[in-house]
């Protein structure tokens, strides 16, 4: 059996000599000494061993071990290689030190070299890790196996040669950094000691793409894609063209990197004298099993069945941190207290081997907002050295935590986690995501005062709603921890909703919502609940629906909650959108895969959420709110907000005048709003378009309802057609739709296209 190479942490650049020119590579070069700290028996043991082996056996110690640089210094140009010399190494300090020599390839960050210099004379900085191949890399037939077993996952261009080695082509993607931000003071340094995560701000990839040739002694940071299981990577140093060579940064971690869509820069450099076809380049892979410890993560986390989808999304931070169990996101608050005057922590930022705890900040006695804010930013850029806790100083019970989160595929941007007991402002959670953070965990979204008897608050308000969901679709997840300690659970924040664990798996599966409002009385739930079981049956016994439907509703008492009772029953997905009922006597119902929960003032946003996710709506017996929201769901379907679909107005009981319909009077309102008047000689065309009444279906009981939305199911184009809706509205409807981000149903494409297409 192969064995898994031996792989360090990083080491730190703690001697920086005189800068010398390289002539052949036409670049600047500096001379020092990488230092590890701390090291075991075993690497010291290591290390000492292979240097012994260079001397007999008259080899180059980088015959035997390897440097892997850090990413965000490849991907400004700094390279990094074994220099002269013998390896020191110390049993007293427990430490081994390195020659090496850091290149600067980018003709851009000529002074590069010098401000790193500098840094290192005032701090250590993190340089790279060793690699220690402890036997062969896989060869081609364990190469393939692995990708039969799912466990690997290659981009569609690529080869696998006969020793094993993989060789995959660069993305048509170029990365620039912009020459202005860099130049302004301290910018440089920041990238020199954040990495990666410090290079957001200064380099995006180029509009141009990747160029047709690289040039003579030019540097280009491209990308490729692949999709790590159970493996570690290394780049060759060499790739398909003998002039161009790949920089330092060459280990892919497994686990860590997955996610297909992702990706991983490549940072290479042409040192010959002519031009090379950058189409033609292909990077060059050698695959290693893993440690015991990644080997465990992914048998945990790719599972048989869904390891491919995984394998091409990326392992999520909700796989390796087991988050969905309240016992284990509730650890992570040990210490973090509601309010200043219990004592304890305010929050904190949880990363690899690391913990920044963040103190309660008071003066005069008093807890003063702004300044804990500000706190936090410098906290979380790491300005506060005194609230870091690192390597020896992290308590045990966190270690597994931390260790586990280096771990977290896709972008690699949810490994450093902000916990604190409220939702902190806007402002605040963009500084964080700035700085890094990628995970917020919480308990309330506001601080527990004593105007709520202390108890955590899940209602959001407009500005802080969209702020989470922006942040969200830029990457950023939350987490929150709902219910009491004896009955919590956790959810994360997804498309809109605070997601239970099914629902987050369910929920990419919806094209189908169906709405229902109604009253909170309820009286109403025993009489209406035989008809909903038979609504709810049919309705998920229906194959063009099958998993992809949902009920919404406004997660309050009554109707709404006989509504979603009958839906659970049936194993149907519910969405709860409402608001805070608390404040006005009704309890709110958390029962729903997904929720989302506003202050009253927020009714707005509340309703826009249902309208806009749901397809069908269907208007129960109801009161002033119901009434409201039929006002509000006719016109986002006339604004073209709402796709033309049937609006259903349910009266099983004849509560209208002498047995009628409940919504008659309402239905005979939007007609006369939609018709033509004559008043006196002045003639008053329609207020509104007749096709939206013509939307509208009063039904005395749910299988007459149940009838009109299975018939739009049959033939949405004649249903238009028959309503005297436009096509052009309906494909505009759809398009708005789209644009916000909300599933089409494949039916409504497939009519669409197929009746404009008969024209």
């Amino acid at each position: 059996m192969k064995q898994a190479p031996f792989v360090t942490g990083d080491g730190q650049l703690v001697e920086a000599s005189v800068i010398h020119f390289n002539q052949e590579l036409a670049a600047p070069q500096l001379f020092g000494v990488m230092r590890f700290n701390h090291v075991s028996d075993s690497l010291r043991g290591l290390v000492r061993d292979l240097a012994d082996r260079t001397v007999s056996q008259s080899r180059r110690l980088d015959e035997f071990l390897d440097i892997s640089g850090r990413s965000g210094h490849s991907r400004i140009g700094l390279d990094i290689h074994l220099g002269e010399g013998d390896p020191v190494v110390s049993d007293a300090h427990k430490s081994i030190e390195l020659p090496v020599v850091v290149t600067a390839l980018n003709k851009h960050l000529a002074e590069s070299l010098s401000d790193l210099q500098n840094l290192t004379q005032r701090t250590p900085v993190d340089i790279g890790r060793l690699f220690v191949p402890m036997g062969d890399h896989l060869n081609r037939d364990e190469v393939l196996s692995a990708m039969e077993r799912e466990e690997l996952l290659l981009p569609e261009h690529h080869d696998i040669g006969p020793d094993g080695v993989v060789e995959i082509p660069l993305e048509n993607v170029r990365y620039i950094i912009s020459q202005s931000l860099i130049r302004i003071p301290n910018n440089f340094s920041e990238m020199l000691i954040r990495g990666k995560h410090g290079l957001a701000m200064f380099q995006q990839p180029a509009p141009s793409g990747l160029p047709e040739f690289l040039g003579p002694k030019e540097f280009l940071v491209s990308a490729l894609r692949i999709s790590l299981g159970p493996y570690t990577a290394f780049i060759s140093r060499q790739l398909s063209h003998p002039s161009v060579f790949h920089l330092a940064s060459r280990l892919l971690d497994g686990v860590r990197t997955t996610g297909i869509g992702t990706l991983r820069q490549a940072e290479i450099y042409n040192r010959g004298e002519d031009p090379v076809d950058c189409r033609a380049l292909k990077v060059r892979i050698k695959l290693y099993p893993a440690d015991e410890r990644v080997a465990a993560i992914s048998s945990r986390v790719l599972k048989p069945g869904k390891a491919t989808a995984i394998l091409a999304r990326g392992v999520d931070f909700a796989e390796i941190t087991d988050i969905f169990s309240p016992s284990a996101c509730d650890a992570l608050f040990d210490e973090v207290s509601p309010t200043s005057g219990r004592g304890g922590i305010y929050g904190r930022i949880m990363m690899p081997g690391r913990i920044v705890n963040i103190p309660w900040e008071q003066e005069d006695g008093r807890w003063i907002p702004e300044f804990q804010w500000r706190l936090v930013y410098e906290c979380a850029r790491g300005n506060v050295p005194e609230a870091v806790l690192a390597d020896e100083e992290v308590p045990k019970r966190f270690r597994t935590f931390l260790h586990d989160l280096k771990y977290v595929g896709g972008e690699q941007s949810l490994s450093k986690v902000f916990v604190s007991d409220a939702l902190p402002p806007v402002d605040t959670l963009r500084v964080l995501k700035r700085s890094g953070v990628g995970v917020v965990v919480i308990k309330s979204i506001n601080m527990r005062g004593a105007n709520n008897g202390g108890k955590p608050e899940y209602y959001l308000d407009q500005s802080s709603y969209e702020e989470i969901a922006r942040l969200w679709r830029e990457g950023m997840r939350f987490y929150m921890i709902f219910g009491s300690e004896e009955s919590s659970h956790v959810r994360e924040f997804k498309g809109g909703f605070w997601v239970s664990a099914e629902g987050k798996e369910r929920i990419s599966r919806l094209h189908t919502t169906i709405a229902f409002f109604g009253s909170v009385v309820d009286e109403l739930k025993p009489i209406l609940m035989p008809q909903l079981e038979e609504f709810f049956a049919a309705l998920a016994a229906d194959e063009r629906l099958g998993q992809a439907l949902a009920v919404a509703h406004g997660s309050g008492p009554g109707v709404m909650k006989a509504v979603d009772d009958a839906a659970a029953r049936h194993g149907i997905y519910r969405i709860g959108v409402g608001i805070d009922g608390e404040k006005i006597g009704q309890e709110t119902n958390f029962s729903p895969e997904a929720v989302v929960q506003f202050v009253n003032i927020a009714l707005n946003t509340r309703q826009d959420i249902l309208d806009r996710r749901s397809l069908f709506k269907v208007f129960n017996i109801g009161g002033y709110g119901t009434c409201y929201e039929i006002n509000m769901a006719l016109t986002f379907m006339k604004i073209g907000h709402c796709l033309p679909a049937p609006y259903v107005f349910v009266d099983p009981m004849g509560l209208g005048g002498e047995g009628g319909h409940l919504w008659r009077k309402a239905i005979e309102q939007f007609q006369e709003l939609s018709s033509a008047h004559d008043v006196g000689t002045a003639e008053i065309p329609p207020l509104g378009p007749m096709w939206v009444v013509n939307c509208c279906h009063m039904v005395g009981s749910y299988p007459e309802a149940l009838a009109v939305i299975k018939a739009f199911l049959d033939d949405p184009a004649a249903y238009w057609r028959q309503a005297g809706i436009d096509l052009a509205k309906v494909a505009s409807a759809r398009d708005n739709l789209a644009r916000a981000g909300v599933v089409i149903p494949p039916y409504i494409d497939r009519a669409l296209e197929l009746a404009m297409l008969e024209g």
